[in-house]
């Protein structure tokens, strides 16, 4: 008996020792991760398999992610290290002449450098030019290039600094993912939990079968993928979304058809190995009950089932080809990606509602201060703007009232949507034409949604597949430019305007630019917005959907010669005999006829 009980000691002691007991421990967390986070076996989904072990439906408020680790320089189109090639830097430099204020926005406060560029230098670096005497860069056989080529083999240089770097699959464009919708089994909606981060982006640039690539056009997307995806050490991946437009064969009924679509498709070889094709089939299988899918008015919908089938990318910027970056597209991606990051939840919507006019309101402090007077230090919404035909997803607020908050609330969280220009509430904008086009909501025209044209947003994978949920399975559409604003905030995602800076080519006529500012935040009702919600037209605008001052300002830099009635742009500035352009984004920049 006593050497029963001696055994049974031991046999306790053993049990209960520290390195039994951590060992228990780690093996309990281990399960409970795998259990509680299926994505931590696998970021692949099979879209009509069982649906995994249900996670919480609200997200919480996580801690920010750690910074990564330092980027590893990456080969460029001239076969060197781009931290070794000064042919493939583009100059930007400072200027001793006063720089432009802009109408709307503001360099210091998104971080933006005040810098200036003249044609060559800014695409000097991409074939601009080179077929003077006077080029002095390395030449670059563009058809040999391989642009997805450069980008896989910089993402593998750079693989271990993210956090699913050895696991994702990056050979991912001539084999198309996008598959048409198994009619025959019930789909399922990935759910946000389903997924770790891999703290990477795609730079999703929409063009179309027939698209007449010109030589700018050439030299803005070489730019996008050098600044962005190479310069970057591989946080960004750019990637073409080609709509095939009234194609005839079936491109997603065999390897052989895609290829075949690919060389009908128009774009250039150097560009081929990074293009993604789709077309009207491949919406009508996944929203069928969306009858209306139009590039104007369901502009999102490509990008949904880009997110769908692609989902190792955080976020997708959806870009335009009608854009240009007068300096390193890059870094502006970088600083509107960290104001988002930085700015708080807090009246980040009543923020992105009004104009910031450095001439009328100062400083971004100054306006954020006069927001949240007009606020009352409140703010009009707090957590998910609540509809019945939506569960939101968001985490709940850290305190009951936004009047507790000392905005903290969202700080270090990356934004699930960067609009690009200012947000309206669609019932009572006046001047929009598709202010009442929406379905598939219970209170219908009277549903709370907003509007942030135009569509050159930045949207985080769960925000693109709640809406993408929301039409496949209930239906609900509403126009392009009001899309992700509404279902961030139906779901208590964070939203964000990093007002970047924007000029009016009418820039010193003050009556002017009262029309557009509207009194600003101290004239509000409710802070919510101007009280005077209609706006002048914007074709002088710098950066807007319509606008036809991006297309002077990129003749007058090229030496292009004018239209009689268009003025010279006041923005650039002429010293040593050339002609200098300030740092920003112009939409549109359409082509010369």
């Amino acid at each position: 008996m006593g050497a029963l009980v001696s055994a049974r000691t031991k046999f306790r002691r053993v049990l209960f020792t520290r390195q039994s007991i951590i060992a228990v421990i780690l093996v309990y967390l281990v399960v409970a991760f795998i259990f509680l986070n299926p994505s931590a076996i696998s970021w692949k989904l099979n879209l009509y398999e069982t649906p995994p072990a249900i996670g919480p439906r609200r997200m919480t408020n996580n801690p920010p992610f750690p910074a990564l680790s330092r980027r590893i320089p990456c080969i460029g189109p001239r076969g060197k290290l781009l931290s070794q090639s000064p042919d493939d830097d583009l100059e930007e430099v400072t200027l001793d002449i006063p720089h432009p204020t802009p109408w709307t926005g503001s360099y210091e406060a998104v971080g933006i450098p005040k810098t200036w560029t003249t044609i060559e230098g800014r695409y000097g670096p991409y074939g601009y030019g080179e077929q003077e005497q006077s080029y002095n860069r390395s030449k670059v056989d563009w058809n040999s290039t391989d642009w997805q080529m450069l980008q896989k083999q910089c993402f593998t240089r750079n693989a271990r600094r993210f956090p699913q770097g050895e696991t994702i699959d990056d050979s991912m464009m001539k084999h198309s993912r996008l598959r048409y919708r198994d009619l025959s089994k019930p789909p399922r909606a990935p759910q946000w939990y389903e997924f770790r981060a891999s703290r990477r982006t795609a730079i999703v640039v929409r063009t179309w079968r027939g698209y007449e690539y010109k030589n700018e056009d050439l030299h803005y997307l070489r730019s996008l993928v050098v600044e962005t995806a190479l310069k970057t050490g591989g946080e960004y991946q750019v990637v073409l979304l080609v709509d095939m437009k009234d194609y005839e064969i079936d491109i997603f009924a065999s390897e052989p058809n895609y290829l075949q679509a690919l060389q009908d498709s128009g774009v250039p070889p150097e560009f081929e190995s990074m293009a993604v094709l789709w077309d009207d089939r491949l919406l009508d299988t996944w929203y069928p009950l969306v009858a209306e899918r139009r590039t104007m008015w369901q502009v999102f919908q490509p990008m949904q089932l880009f997110a769908l089938h692609y989902p190792e990318f955080d976020h997708f910027w959806q870009l335009e080809l009608d854009m240009r970056f007068t300096g390193d597209a890059g870094t502006f991606f970088d600083k509107m990606g960290e104001f988002a990051r930085n700015e708080p939840r807090k009246q980040a919507l009543e923020r992105s509602m009004f104009q910031h006019m450095q001439k009328r309101i100062g400083d971004y402090q100054n306006f954020s201060s006069a927001v949240n007077t007009a606020n009352n230090g409140s703010a009009n919404l707090w957590g998910p703007l609540r509809i019945p035909d939506i569960d939101p997803i968001g985490p709940e607020p850290p305190v009951p009232h936004a009047a507790n908050d000392t905005f903290r609330w969202g700080v270090g969280e990356d934004a699930d949507v960067i609009v690009t220009a200012w947000c309206g509430d669609v019932r009572k904008t006046n001047d929009w034409v598709f202010r009442h086009w929406i379905g598939g909501f219970a209170a219908e025209r009277d549903t709370p949604r907003y509007w942030c044209p135009p569509a050159i947003m930045r949207s985080s994978r769960a925000l693109l597949l709640v809406a993408h949920e929301a039409q496949l399975l209930h239906g609900m559409y509403l126009p392009s430019e009001a899309t992700l604003p509404s279902f961030a905030l139906w779901h208590g995602l964070k939203l964000s305007f990093p007002q970047h800076p924007v000029f009016h080519e009418r820039e010193d006529e003050d009556d002017f630019r009262e029309e557009w500012f509207r009194g600003g935040p101290e004239a509000s009702i409710d802070g919510f917005g101007p009280s005077e919600m209609t706006m002048p037209n914007g074709m002088g605008m710098s950066f807007w959907w319509q606008s036809r001052w991006p297309r002077a300002i990129m003749d007058a830099l090229e030496g292009r010669q004018l239209k009689d009635d268009v003025k010279y742009p006041y923005l650039l500035a002429k010293k040593d005999g050339k002609v200098y352009v300030p740092n920003m984004v112009l939409h549109p920049v359409k082509h010369n006829s």
